[in-house]
């Protein structure tokens, strides 16, 4: 007989990752590269002729947007950071836990320095 394996909620995937629990390569590259980069493409497409020429509604919903895309941010980086903090490398291997914080560190660099253009 199977046993089945219980799937867990969103919410603790979310905690989990929070943690620093989810394994490097899904938490850097699915987490943080793939989705992160998703939720930041209005951010380098969207102009402030755009932005000035949105209604209230817009503009409310132009906000909300941008501060759950924050809060995704923020996520996104502890997580990740988290995650390679937890990776131990094998023998005679790179550690990539390294490289990541590395890029992480870069990327957070690159971020505000746009964030205050």
């Amino acid at each position: 007989m199977a046993v089945k394996k219980k799937s867990k909620s969103i919410k603790q995937n979310i905690i989990d990752f929070w943690q620093g629990k989810i394994s490097l390569g899904l938490s850097f590259w699915v987490w943080f590269l793939l989705i992160g980069s998703i939720l930041t493409i209005p951010s380098f497409v969207l102009t402030d002729a755009y932005v000035d020429s949105l209604g209230n509604l817009g503009l409310i919903a132009f906000i909300s947007f941008f501060v759950i895309q924050y809060g995704y941010l923020i996520v996104a980086y502890v997580g990740t950071w988290r995650s390679a903090s937890n990776y131990k490398p094998k023998k005679d291997q790179w550690s990539w836990g390294t490289i990541a914080k590395v890029y992480i560190i870069l990327n957070l660099i690159r971020a505000v320095f746009e964030f205050f253009r």
